[in-house]
């Protein structure tokens, strides 16, 4: 089944007395949701001890779990120690997933920085495939890496170039994070066709199964010419985009995603209404 949850806590979670990694689960079920996406941002900085004690909290509670890599991974870097530390980023991230008891780990592709586009993309796809080679060497052929979807125009990561990256490996799942892409596109996700436009394109680029069992994000988000600025809650009349032509399509498609809310401050209100959007749609099928 679908599944719905917040990335990271928000105000909700601290209003309701709690404030250790340990006790999300507990507050996911309270609040009728299903998953929670763990950050690791900023570098993964956990013992297998503590992740191992988290993790059996999440799976006592039945609530799945996926982690965020470092946001400086960059398969398109060109010195190779810095390569090789992406590598190590991502894997550090699987390896603290499974300790979770998860099996997802989202990551950033990377930026061109002073390349062409296009060759960074060619020099990403090669990092990629040397990646997921280490990837099944090692053993890791029991988690997935979710490729996203970013929100500014000099990220490497539009629509069209995660379904590349996706279809390196079967393990790759595509993260579609619907914010990053209306603030890349200036607004483009209005209408149930234009989510459709979306789904469609990913379903002939990358296949049913994947698209079926992908990773999303959502959040509103301010964007300018550069593309995205800053994440906005739900609340927000004006930048955009709204979730509830997209829950429309989920239904309609019989989609199975995760979908977290990546709201600045309220993911867990947001998340919610994500859920009862979908299953009001969901439920008239």
């Amino acid at each position: 089944m679908i599944k719905f949850g917040p990335s990271g806590t928000d105000e909700a979670f601290a209003a309701a007395g709690y404030s250790h990694t340990v006790e999300v689960p507990s507050f996911i079920k309270e609040n009728g949701l299903d998953i929670f996406e763990y950050s690791f941002g900023r570098g993964v900085r956990i013992t297998k001890e503590t992740a191992e004690k988290i993790g059996q909290a999440f799976r006592e509670k039945e609530v799945g779990i996926s982690v965020h890599a470092p946001y400086y991974i960059n398969f398109a870097g060109e010195e190779p120690q810095k390569l090789r530390a992406t590598f190590d980023y991502l894997f550090a991230s699987l390896d603290a997933v499974k300790w979770f008891g998860g099996t997802r780990a989202v990551f950033h592709p990377g930026s061109p920085l002073k390349s062409e586009r296009r060759e960074a993309m060619e020099r990403l796809l090669r990092a990629i495939n040397l990646f997921m080679e280490e990837f099944y060497l090692n053993g890791y052929e029991d988690r997935f890496v979710c490729a996203e979807t970013m929100g500014k125009i000099n990220q490497l990561g539009d629509l069209d170039e995660i379904i590349e990256i996706v279809n390196v490996a079967e393990n790759i799942l595509p993260c579609v994070d619907f914010g990053h892409l209306n603030a890349r596109t200036y607004g483009s996700l209005k209408s149930k066709n234009d989510y459709k436009r979306v789904l469609d394109a990913l379903i002939d680029g990358v296949g049913e199964k994947k698209v079926k069992n992908m990773h999303v994000h959502f959040s509103k988000i301010e964007y300018g010419k550069g593309g995205e600025i800053r994440h906005l809650t739900f609340a927000d009349q004006i930048y955009g985009p709204e979730f509830e032509p997209l829950a429309e399509l989920l239904a309609e498609y019989r989609l199975e995603p995760w979908v977290l809310s990546e709201s600045a401050g309220t993911q867990s209100i947001d998340a919610k209404t994500m859920k009862n959007l979908y299953f009001k749609h969901y439920d008239n099928k």
